[in-house]
């Protein structure tokens, strides 16, 4: 690869840890200009100094990482555990805005490059366990850490290898020695169409890391004309809400999804959908229609971890591993006196009735600005489901672990709260466990929001819930 296409914005993180450390990164990625021979290998001659720019489309990923040593081999006592999370970004490249001329033939011969690329990677330590990372419990010394650079040689396109270096001290006690020095190094790889995998196919790696996809899924590296190309001026316009008030009709109610064994039995869902159109004002009182935009769908997961102890002096806990998934999605304002549901065709037209933005076959949804409120997009949501994990077929870690030997139950239901000027309708969650040698039940909410960046986050709201549930994601 030439030399001058570099990793950009690499930023290391301070160490985590006590005696073991964790050193993660942040920021890394691709430049959002290169040239197509940066890009792909090889390119064809007469293309390979065509300029690329960064486009509209991007896929955000995140995988749960775990570092694990055990005693004693794979069944003995843990040494270390440190769980990290994986995020990173992937964006297309689109041809630069060359204008009229000669060059304009380069831009039609690029359809059949789909060039993707990967921005905002970040390898950080995650605490799932107690409130610690990492999990050190014969306090050895040691360290962790993790690098990232840009390589060639996989496929066409460049990608990410992040590679790590352990090191662990000898470890002795009263004279008996407990673990032994050891050092390790080894890589993984993130590519642009969205995958995180072990290089090399190393079984030292393999035996010692493990990766659970969380929020992440391998896409296509479409092509896109050249017309798409970002263009200044060109990107949707943007339409700015004061107040908004979500529709008076209820959302439809979702699946109740049980999931049981001999011991756990857990209440999930799946195939909710939240509010469909928004009625929402701007600073000047005009009133519109925002409509959910169900061509542009931006899936998501979360991992969610219930953990219930049995107090002190008594053997055993409680630990279910849930997947939180769904599809966000934008509001795109429609113009004044579009509204859904509202005829606006000819007499005698057949044409097909669309059920997210009412019967007007003519409307040029792409000219229909994009939602903002209160200085952030707002996203709907849709296809919502909150199982056991695995249940699926996705991969991971056991998602169910009963060693007290008594019975279980765990209920999950989701309710809406309405919106109002100042916020969106939120999704809220609520909880309620029993367990059989329990005096009693237990019972939380969890509040599921989108922050400024537009990354989702789910949160508990009390003291019961911040105690039996870690979100990883």
């Amino acid at each position: 690869m030439p030399s001058r296409m570099r990793l950009v914005g690499y930023r290391p993180d301070p160490p985590v840890g006590d005696a073991f450390t964790v050193t993660g990164f942040a920021g890394a990625g691709f430049p959002e200009q290169a040239t197509l021979r940066d890009l792909v290998t090889p390119a064809q001659p007469y293309l390979a100094g065509t300029g690329m720019v960064r486009g509209e489309q991007q896929r955000r990923h995140s995988y749960w990482l775990r570092y694990l040593r055990r005693r004693g081999g794979p069944t003995g006592p843990k040494r270390v555990c440190v769980d990290l999370l994986v995020r990173f970004t992937t964006f297309d490249y689109v041809p630069a805005d060359v204008g009229a001329g000669p060059a304009s033939s380069r831009q039609a011969a690029l359809a059949s490059f789909p060039c993707w690329g990967v921005a905002d990677l970040s390898v950080s330590p995650h605490a799932v366990t107690a409130g610690r990372n990492p999990f050190n419990k014969f306090n050895e010394v040691g360290s962790l850490v993790f690098t990232a650079r840009l390589e060639a040689g996989h496929g066409t396109m460049p990608a990410v290898r992040v590679g790590y270096r352990v090191h662990h001290e000898r470890t002795t006690v009263d004279g008996v020695p407990l673990t032994p020095e050891h050092d390790e190094v080894g890589s993984f790889l993130v590519h642009s169409d969205g995958l995180f995998e072990v290089a090399d196919r190393s079984l030292e790696t393999r035996t010692h890391f493990l990766v659970t996809p969380v929020d992440a899924g391998v896409h296509d590296r479409p092509s896109v004309p050249p017309a798409d190309a970002r263009r200044p001026g060109g990107a949707r316009p943007v339409w700015h809400a004061t107040g908004l008030t979500a529709a008076p009709a209820e959302p439809a109610a979702p699946r109740l999804t049980p999931y049981a064994d001999d011991t756990v039995v857990v209440t999930g869902f799946d195939g909710l959908d939240g509010p469909q159109t928004l009625t929402v004002r701007d600073a000047a009182g005009e009133q519109r229609t925002a409509m959910l935009d169900p061509a542009a769908p931006e899936p998501g997961a979360l991992l969610l971890a219930y953990r219930a102890d049995r107090g002190p002096g008594r053997a055993g806990h409680v630990r279910l591993l849930l997947a939180f998934r769904f599809t966000m999605h934008r509001f795109l304002v429609a113009p004044p006196g579009v509204d859904r549901g509202t005829a606006h065709r000819p007499p005698g037209d057949d044409a097909h009735v669309d059920a997210y933005y009412g019967d007007d076959p003519t409307a040029d949804r792409e000219a229909w600005p994009v939602l903002w409120h209160r200085g952030r997009r707002h996203t709907g949501l849709r296809q919502v489901a909150l199982l056991v994990s695995g249940a699926d077929g996705g991969p991971g870690p056991q998602a169910v672990r009963n060693s007290t030997g008594s019975w279980t139950r765990l209920v999950l239901t989701p309710d809406w709260e309405p919106g109002g000027d100042d916020h969106p309708p939120r999704l809220r969650i609520g909880w309620h466990a029993s367990h059989q040698d329990d005096t009693g039940a237990v019972e939380g909410r969890l509040a599921f929001d989108v922050d400024s960046a537009g990354r989702p986050t789910l949160t508990p709201l009390d003291d019961e819930s911040r105690r039996r549930f870690t979100v990883t994601g």
